[in-house]
């Protein structure tokens, strides 16, 4: 049994992920091990207000602390967060400010940064292309300086290529338009259709319009991708069409950023890492044709010359990690982390080699 007095004078770093649904914290040794996890409720401030979020964050480190066997009273020594909005300079800033006027013992140190970074440095130390696909869609560029270039993440109305709902949209779209006779298509729309009518419960295209329209929710929306990945799995060929066009949209995300990639990206043994983040991966199998399809001509232009080899991967564990290691980093001190037990390694493509 180890004496209160010896866990009062760990060193603790904490990483939290905030979600817009649920959110999680770590905290970890100086050594590199987890010393305690805690879930708690969404700390999306854009959703929840900024006073929640705050006093959400707060609640689940003191739980941590507790489940840790160490005095709540005694701050971390860092707090690295990654939250919606972690790009914007000024509510990191007015976040921060608050933090530490509300809760002086929560932390020494604080550093906030966006989902994808966090989500990235979960994976690796080194840097390399987190690419998000779940609702929304989202890429970022992290290279060894941690310089970061960006592209997509600006929502449904302009952006979200590649996403759950830029997939469900695009299905729907093509529907209305094959039946106005607007735009045709070589695939048979009629499992789409049916599969549309279903899942929204409607009988016809005008009464699918209140949920397009009056009351629409972008994640009911999305949630329709789910029925055409199964008709793709069960052979439907506009199903399979858009998801491979999806995998195009997706791959012109990384075809965008490559030009800013460091060269030492490129030279471990996995080639360039992408992070992929998201439930729209799940149907990789669907996307890969497309993906691929891109990705190769980009090799073919000099913006691809040092792409030889990427690998894919998806996390086995909460950003959290990567945000803890963030918050330590951001203190001067690298937190010890076997990234490769971190990931899930699932596709890895050499150029040239069939």
């Amino acid at each position: 049994m180890i004496g209160p007095r010896r866990w009062e004078m760990m060193q603790l770093y904490g990483g939290v992920e905030g979600g817009a649904t649920r959110s999680n914290v770590v905290l970890i040794d100086a050594n590199g091990k987890i010393v305690s996890k805690v879930d708690g409720p969404a700390t999306n401030h854009w959703l929840v207000g900024v006073d929640r979020c705050l006093e959400s964050i707060n609640n689940m480190v003191q739980e941590a602390k507790v489940a840790a066997r160490v005095d709540p009273n005694i701050p971390l020594k860092s707090l690295g967060m990654t939250l919606s909005g972690g790009e914007q300079e000024e509510a990191v800033v007015k976040l921060i400010q608050l933090l530490k006027e509300r809760f002086p013992t929560l932390s020494e140190n604080y550093c906030i940064t966006t989902d994808a970074i966090g989500g990235l440095s979960t994976a690796t130390n080194m840097g390399g292309i987190v690419l998000i696909s779940g609702t929304g869609s989202n890429c970022k560029l992290v290279n060894p300086d941690r310089s970061v270039v960006g592209c997509g993440g600006w929502g449904h109305l302009i952006g979200d290529e590649g996403s759950a709902y830029w997939i469900s949209h695009l299905a729907i779209k093509i529907v209305y338009d094959a039946i106005d006779n607007f735009k045709h298509t070589p695939f048979n729309t009629c499992l789409v259709e049916e599969a549309m009518y279903n899942y929204f419960q409607v009988s016809d295209r005008m009464a699918l319009l209140t949920h397009l329209y009056r009351t629409f929710e972008k994640s009911k929306i999305a949630g329709f991708c789910r029925r055409l990945a199964e008709a793709a799995a069960a052979g439907d060929h506009l199903s399979c069409h858009i998801f491979r066009r999806a995998g195009q949209e997706l791959a012109r995300h990384i075809v965008a950023v490559l030009p800013y990639a460091d060269k030492r990206l490129h030279e471990g043994e996995l080639g360039l890492p992408i992070v992929c983040v998201g439930s729209v991966w799940n149907s990789w199998n669907l996307l890969r044709d497309g993906f691929l399809e891109v990705l190769q001509e980009a090799k073919q232009k000099p913006m691809g010359r040092n792409l030889h080899k990427f690998t894919m991967m998806k996390l086995k564990y909460s950003s959290a990690l990567g945000a803890a290691s963030l918050g330590a980093r951001h203190i001067g001190y690298n937190l010890p982390m076997n990234y490769a037990e971190n990931v899930d390694i699932f596709f890895q493509h050499l150029f040239g080699v069939h």
